[in-house]
């Protein structure tokens, strides 16, 4: 149950009832049609605790600018800024600003807070282009001080309710865009590449416009927490490297999503819309995951190229335009392909979890299962006696040669030992649905010594070629296996659900991996390993999503040199010796978002730059909750060469870490950008080398 809080004001004033009414109305609806599906889509903003806009410890002047006309408002503003040409500037506005044959406009370093008493709306004979205009400018924020959104009304117009152009740094939260027979907001920024310049939209509610969201010419861009509703053209359109759109709702919109974006993410929203998404020929490398919703007749047109889908809960058509090449879709049963999929893969595995008797897992391929029954005890007061992994293998190998052409599900449900170092051997096309537990048992000694060369040792391998999958049940390293699962070869992999424990150096190695094979690492506990936990290292495209990190001797999740557009997504990674998410060694494109991480010997994210010459840079870290750690987030290089500049950090919760909430850079780690930052309850400094970052946040009143 969803619980909405909407303060009703009715001014004296008879002349405005209607309008305060309408926006009431309007209030109610944004808030409450996200709750179509009987649940809400998934929050992930939080409302910044600085009340300050830009850098830690500057002071802000405060005008108040009356209700009424624009012209006058506008007089106001630009004498303050006249008076104060260098100050950052917060307006708050006392009453509705209306908007005649001119916008309102928006300069560098400025703050404008609405209210719901006090918005911006389209005369009767408004003729301006847009309700506010923002163009050439940088470091600005536009939001509600509530309690509820600001409305900005378009009253039908053929208007933009904000019009962004030229623009860097542009942040707007909490509205209301309603009626705008243009668009609600048009967002046209200077760098497509540039992630330290991002803007975002955030808990926006975009009802009855022309099209809801327009965005292009900005990296990093990030959409959270909107509504949708009731746009006579596409709610949301999308050019931005590494954005991320997650947790917006969709309905009653005559398309959803048109993305051109690169390496962007769209994860955990809800879609009601027929028209649900669609790539442009132009995109390439992104990931959809983790979204939810139905609608009649459902479509999702793929074009561009390397676009990977991932446990979507969607029933539809997929499309595949003239040219795509090298889609993935991945555990979505409910997505059937229309038309000529050639150069697409299609693979739906049956895991532990999420059994299925399909006879196609992936399309041209047979289906044949196997089961191979372990050791299981005869009463409680017996131990299982193991069978040995050596015995799965020459079934498993069997079962190849037998049955070509088809997937194998191989079961396994009991006790399994592996007395050798290469352990299980996965074939081309293999899903491993294990209930029980395999156990390192090698007689050797503990935690070797590792010694570079040196061969390594595993529980399970997976493929170099084709289709692989592992999930369930518990891959046991004893503190022997060097890796529980070694994933360093290729195929396309899903591992889902398992423990991956106790390997004497690392839970998942990846290392050399073959570049054109995605793997999806999911809902995994990895736990007490000798070394990482996950480690994305020299591979593409490694998706570490929804894992529990725990107590493992370096980083819950490293993503190290030339780890190639990996994702990191709502892990819990906790108690890890070093790093709850560590990003190092001049890797470029890696998002980090959604992640809980809590008491980890260092950062909760770290950003850094020891040794591989290059810049770790451009990188997204995001929503992330970052609670007692030795710092909540951080950044540095460790000389000119090997440098950390330039990386976007988003509204990341940083509290109770016993040193410092965010360590913004050193002489080496310049221009990274921290956006609606949420710190607090450091046991020493909240922020140290601030004055090598850029900071905004929309004052909090």
């Amino acid at each position: 149950m969803v619980e909405v809080q909407i303060s009703f004001f009715l001014p004296m004033k008879s002349s405005f009832r209607f309008h305060r009414l309408s926006q009431f109305i309007v209030a109610v609806l944004a808030c409450g049609f996200a709750n179509v599906s009987g649940h809400a889509a998934d929050s992930f903003y939080t409302p910044p605790s600085l009340s300050n806009h830009a850098a830690p410890g500057q002071v802000d002047t405060v005008v108040k600018l009356p209700g009424g006309a624009a012209k006058a408002a506008q007089a106001a503003m630009d004498r303050a800024r006249q008076d104060n040409p260098t100050a950052v500037l917060v307006f708050e506005v006392e009453g509705d600003i209306e908007i005649r044959s001119e916008p309102l406009r928006l300069g560098s370093r400025m703050s404008l807070l609405l209210s719901p008493r006090a918005g911006l709306r389209a005369a009767p004979e408004c003729t301006a282009a847009s309700l506010l205009q923002i163009s050439g400018g940088d470091l600005i924020t536009v939001s509600s001080a509530g309690p509820g959104p600001a409305v900005l009304n378009g009253a039908g117009k053929s208007l933009v309710g904000v019009a962004v152009e030229q623009s860097r740094r542009i942040s707007l939260d909490n509205l209301v865009l309603r009626d705008c027979a243009n668009a609600g907001i048009d967002i046209q920024g200077v760098d497509p590449v540039a992630l330290n310049e991002a803007g975002s939209v955030t808990r926006c509610a975009f009802v009855g416009n022309g099209d809801g969201l327009r965005v292009a010419l900005t990296g990093g861009f990030m959409c959270l927490d909107n509504t949708f509703r009731l746009q006579s053209g596409t709610a949301l359109s999308i050019t931005s490297t590494n954005s991320v759109v997650a947790g917006n709702t969709f309905a009653q919109n005559r398309a959803a999503i048109l993305s051109g974006s690169d390496r962007g993410v769209v994860t955990r929203n809800e879609i009601f819309d027929s028209a649900a998404l669609a790539f442009t020929p132009a995109s390439k490398g992104n990931l959809v995951s983790e979204n939810r919703g139905s609608a009649t007749n459902m479509v999702i047109n793929l074009a561009g190229t390397t676009q990977q889908l991932f446990r979507n809960s969607w029933s539809g058509a997929v499309r595949f335009a003239e040219g795509s090449a090298d889609m993935i879709l991945v555990g979505n049963p409910g997505l059937r392909v229309e038309g000529d999929a050639t150069g697409a893969r299609v693979f739906n595995p049956p895991t532990l979890n999420r059994l299925h008797d399909l006879p196609v897992i992936v399309p041209g391929l047979g289906r044949h299962d196997i089961a191979v029954p372990g050791g299981k005890a005869a009463t409680k007061q017996e131990k299982a006696v193991p069978v040995d992994l050596s015995v799965v293998q020459t079934a498993l190998d069997a079962a190849r040669a037998e049955h070509p052409g088809t997937v194998l599900v191989l079961k396994l449900s009991g006790e399994y030992v592996s007395r050798t170092a290469a352990g299980l051997k996965l074939p081309p096309d293999t899903c491993v649905i294990l209930d029980g537990r395999i156990l390192a048992d090698f007689g050797a000694p503990l935690e070797p010594v590792w010694v570079r060369g040196e061969a390594t040792s595993q529980l399970i391998s997976l493929p170099a070629t084709g289709y692989s999958s592992v999930s369930g049940g518990r891959l046991d390293g004893a503190r022997q296996a060097s890796f529980p699962l070694n994933a360093n070869t290729g195929s396309l992999a899903l591992i889902e659900g398992v423990q991956l424990v106790s390997g004497a150096r690392d839970g998942l190695y990846t290392k050399t991996r073959k570049a054109t094979d995605p793997i999806f690492v999911y809902r995994c506990d990895v736990l007490a390993n000798g070394g990482r936990g996950i480690w994305a290292h020299v591979a593409t495209r490694v998706h570490s999503i929804a894992n529990t990190c725990v107590g493992n001797s370096s980083d819950g999740i490293d993503l190290d040199a030339h780890s190639i557009d990996g994702t990191a997504l709502f892990n819990t990674s906790n108690g890890n010796r070093r790093h709850g998410v560590f990003i190092e060694e001049a890797v470029t494109h890696q998002v980090v978002f959604g992640n809980e991480l809590r008491n980890n010997g260092n950062a909760g994210v770290h950003v850094w730059n020891e040794e591989v010459k290059g810049n770790t840079g451009s990188n997204v870290i995001a929503a992330n909750l970052c609670v007692a750690n030795r710092r909540g987030v951080s950044a540095g290089g460790r000389a000119a060469t090997t440098s950390a500049h330039g990386n976007l950090f988003f509204n990341n919760v940083c509290r109770d870490n016993w040193l410092n909430g965010v360590s913004a850079g050193n002489s080496h780690a310049k221009g990274n950008f921290f956006s609606q930052s949420v710190v607090g309850e450091s046991y020493a400094a909240d922020f140290v080398g601030a004055e090598k970052a850029d900071f905004l946040c929309a004052p909090a009143r």
